[in-house]
């Protein structure tokens, strides 16, 4: 079975490691939970990324939307807004 992921190279490429931040009650990872990203998505048009902000209670600029693979859970590629997520090392 293939996963769509995004082919897009977001800020950060392919491979980077990352660590969750800015986890939200009822998360399945919570902060500092560490992944790596494995596709991209963007950059988010600004339309978009105003309606984000103003419709869907998202306090910070989104600008791509990664998936990331947990290492808790790997080969699961799982979705998430760049603002939520933190570049290690």
């Amino acid at each position: 079975m293939e996963i769509y992921v995004g082919q897009d190279e977001g800020e950060w490429p392919k491979g980077t490691r990352v660590r969750k931040v800015r986890s939200e009650p009822g998360d399945t990872h919570q902060d500092g939970a560490p992944g790596t990203i494995v596709g991209a998505l963007g950059p988010i048009a600004a339309e978009i990324r105003a309606e984000l902000l103003a419709k869907k209670a998202i306090t910070e600029d989104v600008v791509w939307f990664y998936w990331v693979v947990w290492d808790d859970i790997p080969g699961v590629p799982v979705g998430i807004m760049d603002c939520r997520l933190e570049r290690i090392g």
